[in-house]
């Protein structure tokens, strides 16, 4: 008995690597995510730079990657606009912190879903920095509650 309980959590922990969610994030100012494989494929939506998403498999090559965000949309994206560097998502609209105390002055407002760079944390509090669309908006750096955010950085 003691025997099948072993082989059956070296079995569970072997399977359990090759199952693991794969992330990265989005590393072109703008990327068209597609219905399918390939730059002939129709735009389903475009995703921004630093957005995480999560790796579902990839095309025979490889060059493709089919990518899903937190709230569960999903296409395919080339495997060149992908970066193993961080991203983080607001889950929710949301105010971003000049520190990180929810009392603390209003820096800038996003919407659920808006991108931004990791740079560090403090508690359970994460400074963030955004790569506008326009640049003459300037950048939108600050503090989020954890909670409110979805992605991940490197360490």
């Amino acid at each position: 008995m003691k025997k099948i309980i072993i082989l059956l959590a070296l079995a569970v922990f072997t399977v359990l690597p090759a199952t693991a969610q794969k992330y990265a994030s989005i590393n072109a100012k703008r990327a068209n995510i597609r219905t399918c494989a390939g730059t002939t494929c129709a735009i389903k939506f475009y995703m921004w730079r630093y957005t995480p998403v999560i790796m579902v498999k990839t095309n025979e090559d490889k060059s493709w990657v089919l990518v899903k965000d937190f709230e569960g949309y999903n296409g395919w994206i080339s495997a060149d606009l992908l970066s193993p560097n961080g991203g983080m998502a607001a889950t929710v609209d949301l105010n971003v912190r000049q520190s990180p105390s929810a009392s603390a002055d209003i820096v800038c407002t996003v919407a659920k879903g808006y991108p931004f760079k990791y740079l560090t944390r403090k508690g359970k509090w994460i400074q963030v920095v955004d790569e506008p669309e326009n640049s003459k908006e300037g950048k939108c750096k600050g503090w989020i509650y954890n909670a409110n955010l979805w992605g991940f950085f490197k360490q």
